[in-house]
């Protein structure tokens, strides 16, 4: 076991070490490369933008029909300020390991893939198993670019993503099976110059009737969720007015304003919402309202379902209790998976704590827990899967014959 701990540990450093802030991902993608090669496989290489690849591999290693991919994301933020450390030299200090990228996510890289070297290697197992891959994709902190390259492969035809962001599953960190999306609204205001000394008599101020707009987004009628509770919107930027002075009046304003989605909300919702404020408001301007990437569609899974249940099940027989299931405000590669792509996905990976932030880290204990549930959760998913295409096979041929 010692030996297991200590491959998963050197898998993280050297993902640690590679600088793979967005958009630069290749170093880290080449460390993944070279150890799909010490499976005796060959890496996929999808080249997703020059510089940016998405590694894959997979193989049929029994005869089941279910189709598992175990995936987590390569690229992180930039360096915050008030590292006391190299943030791409990771030091281990009180069983955490600190370094950029270390919790979110490199550290749940390490454990899907070692997930996949485990399930492939135990072929007392592979009896009940089918088809089981392994992907690690770019730009998730982005646009989700990876994400939904991964979807134009064969990978898109997985029957269930086990996705290793940092949600360990306990009350802080509850394993999301409802997530919110998100709009990105582009407000254009285009008013009318003139001297400004003569406002208002003359001219349309665009950058006073932005301001307008913003005093009144409290009033949009944002959607409720018993999972979410209430989406949200934060104004990200407001540009307007001269670049070189001059006493004019503003003629053009540009307002971006991020929105949160709920399950039921969709972006033709969330504009229609928007357009019909600012026609309330009255203004003298006239206001085009757009939508800029990234779009994000909300998702929630069924807590009935087969994946739900086999993870929860392999959960609690691995850490000992069940897994806290909740809903959870953010953005994830799975919003891509399960609202673009149909295919169910658990979001469960090592503990880590100051995400995006100086001193980064993953606490090493939760790395191999991980890993056990993860391999549990997709021999139990493959053998309900192919039992229930065995069922469904079964009573349709019943049916064939029957009408014959």
């Amino acid at each position: 076991m010692k030996a297991r701990i200590e491959d998963l540990r050197r898998l993280v450093v050297e993902l640690v070490r590679a600088d793979s802030r967005l958009p630069r991902e290749e170093a880290a993608a080449r460390v993944i490369a070279e150890a799909i090669r010490g499976l005796g496989l060959e890496p996929e290489w999808q080249d997703v933008a020059p510089g940016r690849p998405n590694v894959c591999c997979s193989a049929q290693v029994g005869p089941g029909s279910a189709f598992v991919t175990l995936t987590g994301h390569l690229d992180t933020v930039d360096v915050a300020a008030g590292w006391t450390t190299d943030p791409f030299d990771p030091i281990e200090r009180d069983g955490r390991l600190y370094g950029l990228g270390s919790a979110d996510m490199k550290s749940g890289v390490a454990c899907a893939f070692h997930a996949f070297r485990e399930l492939l290697q135990a072929t007392h197992l592979h009896s009940g198993l089918g088809r089981i891959g392994f992907a690690a994709t770019v730009d998730e902190e982005g646009f989700g670019t990876g994400a939904r390259a991964l979807l134009s492969t064969p990978y898109a035809k997985s029957d269930l993503m086990l996705l290793t962001e940092p949600f360990f599953g306990g009350d802080h960190d509850p394993v999301p099976i409802a997530m919110t999306g998100k709009v990105l609204y582009r407000v254009v205001v285009e008013g009318r110059t003139a001297h400004a000394l003569m406002n208002p008599e003359l001219g349309i101020n665009a950058v006073d009737d932005a301001a307008r707009i913003v005093t009144a987004l409290g009033k949009l009628e944002l959607g409720r969720h018993p999972l979410l509770g209430r989406a949200n919107y934060s104004v990200l930027k407001i540009d307007g007015g001269y670049k070189e002075y001059a006493v004019v009046v503003p003629e053009r304003c540009e307002v971006i304003v991020t929105r949160l989605l709920v399950p039921g909300e969709t972006r033709e919702l969330a504009v229609d919402q928007l357009s019909r404020l600012i026609e309330n408001l009255g203004l003298a301007s006239k206001v085009q309202v757009e939508t800029a990437p990234p779009y994000y569609e909300p998702f929630e899974l069924d807590r009935e379902s087969p994946a739900v249940r086999e993870f929860a099940s392999a959960y609690e027989q691995r850490i000992g209790r069940p897994p806290r299931l909740a809903g959870v405000l953010g953005i994830i590669d799975g919003n891509v998976y399960v609202a673009e792509g149909g295919i169910p996905t658990i979001t469960f990976g090592p503990r880590g704590k100051r995400l995006h932030e100086c001193q980064e880290h993953v606490e090493l204990d939760t790395l191999e827990p991980v890993v056990d549930v993860l391999v549990d959760t997709t021999v139990r998913f493959s053998a309900r899967h192919s039992a229930l295409g065995t069922r469904h096979s079964a009573a349709a041929r019943q049916e064939t014959t029957h009408k014959a």
